[in-house]
């Protein structure tokens, strides 16, 4: 009897056992329920959602030296190659400038060089032609006055002294032959030569105390007497 007591006693206690092991286990297994109620909680705010919708930042700038150094590099190469380029335009603008003023000062230079020479060159013709008129004048005017000096006279007083015997070649009077050729450079040249002198001639059959019309007039008198 006692070993059935005992039995007795021992099954009780195992079911004891069991069934405060199932009172203690029925609450966890109402856990998850709980745990599954938690998301049914308030929705979230849409102000709490859009800041993960904000663009992506851009990334930070390489921190790596050589790639600094390089980029570096290539902009200090960028900014001489536009530099040089600028000088090199620059200085052929200069050039430019300069070859165009260069020509510019040399056509101003040759035009004021031709504008000069044409007047000196019209000065000249002017007085030279002044001249001509004037030396022509005198000797119109010495011709005319001539005409009322006897040259007759006059060459009996100095002239004959060479040209009657032929002194030094001096053209004799009355000696076509002699006088042909003188004749023909004209009575111009003629007076010119007695006036100014020609060969052994002196200047106004050396007596400069006669006026060119008194020349004139004794030289018109030996070629009346050649013709």
């Amino acid at each position: 009897m006692k070993k059935i007591v005992v039995s007795a006693s021992a099954l009780f206690l195992a079911l004891g056992v069991l069934t405060g092991c199932g009172e203690k286990e029925a609450p966890k297994a109402e856990a998850p329920k709980a745990e599954a109620a938690k998301p049914a909680a308030a929705p979230v705010a849409v102000e709490q959602v859009a800041p993960a919708m904000a663009p992506v930042a851009a990334p930070a700038p390489s921190s790596n030296p050589m790639t600094a150094m390089t980029d570096a590099a290539n902009s200090a190469a960028t900014a001489m190659g536009d530099a040089a380029k600028a000088a090199g335009t620059a200085a052929t603008q200069a050039a430019d400038s300069a070859t165009q003023a260069a020509a510019d000062a040399a056509k101003a230079a040759g035009d004021a060089t031709t504008k000069a020479a044409d007047s000196a060159a019209t000065a000249t013709s002017d007085a030279a032609a002044k001249t001509a008129d004037a030396a022509t004048q005198t000797a119109t005017d010495a011709t005319k006055a001539a005409g009322a000096v006897d040259g007759e006279k006059v060459y009996k007083g100095l002239c004959f002294s060479c040209h009657d015997s032929g002194v030094a070649g001096a053209p004799k009077l009355g000696d076509k032959a002699a006088w042909a050729p003188r004749i023909a450079t004209g009575n111009d040249a003629l007076h010119t030569s007695s006036l100014k002198g020609k060969n052994a001639m002196p200047a106004k059959g050396g007596n400069p105390a006669l006026s060119d019309a008194e020349v004139i007039a004794a030289v018109d008198f030996m070629v009346s007497k050649a013709k």
